[in-house]
């Protein structure tokens, strides 16, 4: 029987997310400006992805978190940290790039875009579903025409929309997954560099590896 495990990291981010937005005397303190961190005030390195413009904005990402947060907690409290500081390294160095010319940013839209990725990557392991590769492709479908239109196509809130954290938010997330599962594209990659001639031994040696690897990460919890 499956012991249940409170998922304290969740609901204690829910927690700092509303009381930022109900509780700060002015919430605009924390929301991530590349400028004010340069000036010193670097706590808003992390409190911009859970501060938020409005209700409506808070309620979205809080759903999402929910949901998400709940499905890697119940596999691991610490998978489920080291998403989310992935994923707000991500988009964090987007925003504090010269590609990114924001003046504030605020919510959790982009690091819940890594939480997406890994959470289909752990149903994807546990079913080995098309339907998980199917929204998948959707995720990364609606970020692109997101990030081509400069809007939202889900949600309409009055904080203007940044996309590209979205976009950021994915590629945390790939990244995250190669380093914990890289044997994931390893045949993929074995199969196209000996495609058209002998394996030698080295290469045999490490397609074994690769098997054995993806054998192993199938069977992890």
């Amino acid at each position: 029987m499956a012991t249940f495990r409170f998922p304290f990291i969740t609901f204690s981010i829910l927690a700092v997310m509303a009381g930022l937005h109900w509780l700060a005397a002015d919430p605009t303190l924390f929301y991530f400006s590349a400028d004010r961190i340069a000036a010193g005030e670097v706590w808003r390195l992390l409190t911009g992805h859970f501060a938020h413009a409005d209700r409506a904005h808070l309620l979205w990402n809080g759903l999402g978190l929910a949901v998400l947060g709940l499905l890697i907690e119940a596999h691991s409290g610490r998978l489920l940290l080291a998403t989310l500081g992935t994923g707000i390294a991500a988009v964090s160095i987007l925003l504090l790039s010269p590609y990114s010319r924001l003046d504030y940013y605020c919510g959790l839209s982009g690091v819940l875009n890594t939480l997406l990725l890994v959470a289909l990557w752990l149903e994807w392991r546990r079913t080995r579903s098309g339907l998980v590769i199917a929204i998948a492709c959707g995720a990364v479908a609606k970020a692109v025409i997101e990030a081509s239109l400069g809007a939202s196509v889900v949600t309409h809130i009055s904080w203007p929309p940044y996309a590209w954290s979205h976009v950021a938010g994915l590629v945390g997330g790939l990244l995250l997954i190669l380093i914990r599962s890289p044997a994931v594209f390893a045949p993929i990659l074995v199969r196209t560099s000996s495609h058209g001639r002998k394996h030698s031994a080295a290469e045999t040696r490490r397609c074994h590896f690769w098997t054995h690897a993806s054998a192993r990460s199938r069977m992890l919890p």
